[in-house]
């Protein structure tokens, strides 16, 4: 369980971190690399898991077609079930300006072995239908149904219901995950924040509102139950985020920004 939970993560990372890239007219949101140190939630009971320390590093970047996203996921968990345990996820993902298309890839390994790859496409209609492919782990189609968001374009819906006070939405949500097919995702926004939280905040360019976001990804075929995981941040108004909080059925994990460095845009015709 311990290891689904760690690849579900995955899921999480790509649609919390991925710097809102498809902003909202108004705003002008800069590519960037974003480093977060990770360890266990103290808050959180994690029978089995003594202690979890872990780095998470995302680089975004345009081309004029679309939206490059790069991530690399290293922990190193100590259980009490038996010897620690070295994840190395690395994860990239393509998507289009229009958010109509999407291109993925995934490799998992677990204290050097190769345990998961993931690759695919996927592509929507106007309405959100469409169709996802994957060529590994194995050959597979699956339909997507209207309505469904990507990572990008998703966060981009995100920021600009917080721009104007919503209060949350839900969608169908798809990043690639094989196991998962696709996601129902539910979004809770709070109340824009009067002061910035946490040594992260040092990092950050001046005059940005900020708003506190929870997450809860349900799978698609069951949608009453408990979630899958959750994941709470701060979200910031040029897309960069901190203070998370990961919340699976077995552990927590808590992540501060450590580094950031923006990028600059490139220039297209």
């Amino acid at each position: 369980m311990m290891f689904k939970a760690l690849k579900n993560f995955q899921a999480i990372v790509l649609l919390a971190l991925i710097v809102f890239a498809g902003q909202a007219a108004a705003q002008v949101l800069r590519p960037a690399r974003t480093v977060y140190d990770l360890k266990l939630d103290q808050n959180r009971n994690s029978p089995g898991i003594d202690s979890v320390s872990g780095r998470l590093v995302i680089e975004f970047m345009e081309d004029c077609g679309g939206f490059i996203f790069n991530q690399g996921f290293i922990t190193d968990i100590t259980s009490s079930e038996g010897p620690n345990v070295i994840g190395d996820m690395q994860a990239s993902l393509w998507e289009s300006r229009d958010g109509r298309a999407i291109r993925f890839n995934l490799l998992n390994r677990v204290n050097g072995k190769i345990v998961e790859r993931e690759e695919g496409r996927a592509d929507v209609d106007t309405a959100g239908a469409g169709n996802a492919v994957w060529r590994l782990p194995k050959t597979r189609d699956l339909a997507l149904p209207a309505g469904t968001m990507f990572p990008i374009n998703h966060s981009r819906v995100m920021l600009e219901h917080a721009l104007r006070g919503s209060r949350g939405f839900e969608i169908e949500f798809f990043d690639g995950s094989f196991d998962a097919g696709y996601y129902f995702a539910a979004v809770f926004i709070g109340d824009k924040m009067a002061s910035r939280q946490g040594e992260g905040a040092k990092l950050l360019a001046k005059d940005l509102s900020s708003w506190p976001i929870r997450l809860a990804y349900y799978h698609h075929d069951d949608r009453l139950g408990l979630p899958a995981f959750e994941v709470g941040f701060t979200m910031y108004s040029d897309g960069v985020v901190d203070n998370l909080t990961l919340d699976y059925a077995e552990f927590g994990l808590t992540g501060r920004l450590v580094e950031l460095e923006y990028y600059n845009r490139p220039t297209c015709d």
